[in-house]
């Protein structure tokens, strides 16, 4: 259930500092996932680099920016954007539609989780797509995401390709 004060808007690319907290929020939830994946980067490092993505997917007419407010505070938000089919990596195994959107992040602070935050972003995200007439969607996550996985199965996702890695720090 949201609580009290709760609220969802969209964002646009001067909202991008504030997503910040949350952003860390994801990448400490991946460290704690996959531990055994470390070395990990610093919080620092994976701002810098998250910023960088987002800053060139907002430049993109497609993308849709939600986020979630508690009072005056931002407490989460969720990002997606769309590509064309050809651009992406299910056109030579799946038919789809022209255009896939990607969910590209989903984050809620810690303490506002188990709230419906990350579900009413997701809803949302779901709907400017198909507004904008997209229904193939893909979604990523670390495997040792467990809760995350649950929810985007409840949603009719299925796993359709995995990344193995090896990193050695180096």
């Amino acid at each position: 259930m949201s609580g009290t004060g709760d609220r969802i808007r969209r964002g646009g690319p001067e909202d991008l500092p504030l997503l910040e907290p949350p952003w860390v929020s994801v990448h400490h939830r991946h460290v704690e996932s996959m531990p055994e994946l470390a070395p990990y980067v610093d919080d620092a490092t994976t701002w810098a680099v998250r910023r960088e993505l987002y800053s060139e997917l907002l430049a993109k007419p497609d993308t849709v920016l939600l986020l979630a407010s508690a009072g005056e505070a931002l407490v989460g938000y969720g990002l997606a954007h769309v590509m064309s089919a050809e651009e992406s990596w299910a056109g030579d195994t799946w038919i789809t539609g022209p255009r896939i959107g990607e969910i590209e992040s989903l984050a809620v602070l810690p303490d506002h989780r188990g709230r419906g935050l990350g579900t009413r972003l997701f809803d949302g995200l779901e709907h400017e797509l198909r507004v904008q007439g997209v229904t193939d969607l893909v979604i990523g996550l670390l495997p040792g995401n467990t809760g995350a996985a649950r929810l985007y199965e409840r949603r009719g996702f299925r796993p359709t390709w995995m990344y193995l890695s090896r990193f050695e720090g180096g």
